[in-house]
């Protein structure tokens, strides 16, 4: 359950960095900046490490050897600490992300706004 909510959340972040480029024509520094952040190179920096793999994949072989023979899968404390520990990272990081975003979004908006108000301005005139 930890893992597919932590897949989740990963999938959203990347989806959010997919979006923010297609959002802007012109990309102000704060695309940049959320473009920066979402980058799967820099989100998974530090978090997901070579060991998790190799935790991930030991799991799923003894799953597998256990199911063939009718047990139940050994239960695995490190894994689902480091599971934990990954989804409470990627969490942080896709809050940033979203704040970051929402507050690029209030700009263009706000941008967006003066502007229309400034074209009736001017055609009022």
């Amino acid at each position: 359950m930890r893992l597919a909510s932590t897949i989740s959340i990963a999938a959203s972040v990347l989806m959010l960095g997919l979006a923010a480029p297609a959002c802007a024509q012109e990309k102000p520094d704060s695309f940049v900046r959320i473009e920066q952040l979402l980058d799967p190179k820099v989100l998974l920096q530090g978090v997901v490490r070579e060991e998790d793999v190799s935790l991930l994949f030991a799991h799923l072989r003894a799953a597998l050897l256990a199911s063939s023979q009718g047990r139940d899968a050994p239960a695995t404390e490190e894994l689902n600490r480091r599971m934990e520990a990954i989804s409470a990272e990627l969490k942080s990081r896709g809050t940033l992300a979203g704040l970051l975003l929402l507050t690029a979004f209030e700009a263009a908006a706000r941008q967006a706004l003066r502007e229309a108000l400034a074209e009736s301005a001017s055609a009022a005139r």
